[in-house]
């Protein structure tokens, strides 16, 4: 059996999730050069402030062994303040992700803000059209 070439391995994952993310937000984020050997942490790097991956810090993990308590700590070590770590793993052929629980609640509360905004604005809209109908 062939030896697996666990940097290739890794680097090949991190491609995967770049382009998954591209795909689903319409961003343009790359693979971090050298993968956070550099000043830049993260191996994943989003340097448009205006996208939805901007203020996330990706970790990318391609590993036999689930280690998350122990990739957290390289999470959460190397995230700059201000941004929301992000674990992504791959398992079975499937990659997951993990981030703080409040982390996740706060997702939750900015969509229902937006729900609540865009309610809001159809109601406008709505009172708008019937008096401009009278």
């Amino acid at each position: 059996m062939a030896k697996i070439n666990s940097q290739a391995k890794g680097k090949r994952a991190e491609r995967e999730v770049a382009k998954l993310i591209n795909k689903y937000l319409g961003t343009n984020v790359r693979r971090t050069p050298q993968s956070g050997g550099l000043s830049i942490k993260g191996d994943i790097i989003d340097i448009d402030p205006n996208s939805a991956a901007f203020n996330y810090h990706f970790e990318v993990k391609d590993q036999k062994k689930l280690m998350i308590p122990k990739w957290w700590e390289q999470i959460e070590a190397d995230c700059p303040p201000g941004k929301t770590p992000i674990n992504v793993f791959k398992m079975n052929g499937q990659f997951y992700a993990t981030l703080e629980f409040k982390d996740w609640l706060d997702l939750l509360v900015q969509i229902k803000e937006l729900e609540e905004t865009r309610t809001g604005l159809e109601e406008e809209v709505e009172d708008l059209t019937h008096k401009l109908s009278q």
